[in-house]
């Protein structure tokens, strides 16, 4: 093996652990938006809204918050 060559072994965990990350992100996303849905439902059930203005309000919140997340995520160095 030449000293330039990686093991095959950590080569392939570093092809993969892109992947790991990405989808750990979506789920961190979905799982903002998901709390945020809920939490308006609630919100809204609770004040008696006819239009579902917490929810909506939480869902644009969480869309920042997992965009902001998202950024900072990525651009964090390792």
């Amino acid at each position: 093996m030449e000293p330039n060559q990686k093991p095959l072994k950590e080569e392939e965990e570093s092809n993969v652990k892109p992947y790991l990350k990405y989808s750990g992100l979506a789920f961190q996303m979905i799982a903002i938006m998901g709390v945020a849905a809920f939490g308006g439902r609630k919100l809204d059930a609770y004040f008696q809204n006819q239009t579902p203005w917490w929810t909506l309000a939480l869902l644009v919140v969480a869309v920042f918050a997992s965009m902001y997340s998202v950024i900072v995520s990525l651009t964090k160095k390792k």
